[in-house]
């Protein structure tokens, strides 16, 4: 066993790019994946909930204990992804066995805050949904800042939107969570659109997938196609992208493999109140407003070795018996 893994809890919407990251991060020797959250998102949090006790049965690490979390965002009603993600979440996708594992009974941010103060070292948290329960943690466990290495986020881009032309689903679901937790000044990584999109399958990536004979990847394979014709159907996918874009993977491969990324430090914000612009992180790219080393309070990630996570997400798929 590596003894330099990186303590992780990951706070997730499950859906389908969700659950295709778990293969490369529940696999991984280089994470100790300590807990498991969930919050309404991709869908609801009962149906989140049920997609990831089941992923960490399939995936064979039931040991890792979830806690359910916000069914709703901070201020504002849920809208959740279903138009992409589908009814339950996953597409088409059905479980043969559901697994008796139940989620701990505390709520979602009390159970981060009494695991990051059990452990003897920092954690990371890998933010794979919209930052509901992050807030929460921070709101009502200020004192438990320092106990996190650093939150890793998917979502915000410089340059698009997505589902809106400027706002991406993560911070378009909560924007004061996503505000909040920005300007906590807890170090905060950005996993953006422009990067995520970076990281794509192409069409024979998919039938490459579909020709690993376990049932984690024909359950990846089942996904990427159902996905792959709802993203093109809603979001023009086929005219803006180079393939299927994997968002949730980008994020889980920074905390594996760090050395594939470059990032850059801004200031950033997000817009709570545009009429057109709710949702969108404003990132001073071109420090217009002059703000020190300091006070620039993101690091963007601004690349990915796309071949390397390739290579990184075929191996851990192909280490799942079946």
């Amino acid at each position: 066993m590596r003894e330099d893994k990186v303590k992780v809890i990951i706070d997730c919407d499950t859906g389908i790019d969700d659950m295709i990251s778990f293969a490369l991060s529940l696999a991984s020797d280089k994470l100790d994946v300590i807990g498991v959250t969930t919050v309404a998102g991709n869908q609801s949090v009962d149906k989140t909930t049920f997609n990831t006790l089941n992923a960490l049965e399939i995936m064979g690490r039931t040991e890792i204990p979830l806690a359910q979390g916000e069914s709703h965002p901070l201020e504002r009603p849920l809208e959740d992804a279903g138009y992409i993600h589908g009814e339950t979440g996953l597409g088409t996708y059905c479980f043969e066995q559901p697994t008796e594992k139940k989620p701990v009974e505390e709520k979602a941010s009390d159970f981060i805050y009494k695991k990051l103060m059990e452990s003897d070292e920092k954690v990371a948290i890998m933010a794979l949904a919209p930052l509901t329960n992050i807030a929460k943690l921070l709101m009502e466990h200020e004192d438990c800042k320092g106990k996190i290495d650093k939150i890793v986020f998917m979502g915000g881009s410089i340059r698009t939107g997505n589902p809106t032309p400027v706002s991406t689903f993560n911070v378009l679901a909560d924007p004061e969570a996503a505000r909040l937790v920005m300007q906590s000044g807890v170090p905060f990584y950005m996993c953006p659109l422009d990067t995520t999109k970076e990281l794509y399958f192409t069409d024979e990536d998919i039938e490459e997938i579909g020709k690993i004979k376990n049932p984690v990847a024909q359950m990846n394979y089942q996904l990427c196609s159902f996905y792959n014709a709802t993203v093109n159907e809603s979001n023009n996918a086929k005219a803006r992208f180079k393939g299927l874009c994997v968002h949730d993977l980008c994020t889980a491969a920074y905390l594996t493999n760090p050395e594939c990324f470059t990032g850059v430090k801004y200031y950033a914000d997000v817009e709570t109140q545009g009429e057109l612009t709710t949702g969108m992180t404003v990132i001073d790219y071109e420090n217009i407003m002059q703000k020190t080393e300091e006070e620039r309070n993101i690091v963007y990630l601004d690349s990915v070795n796309r071949e390397r996570i390739m290579e990184e997400y075929f191996r851990a798929l192909r280490s799942y018996t079946k």
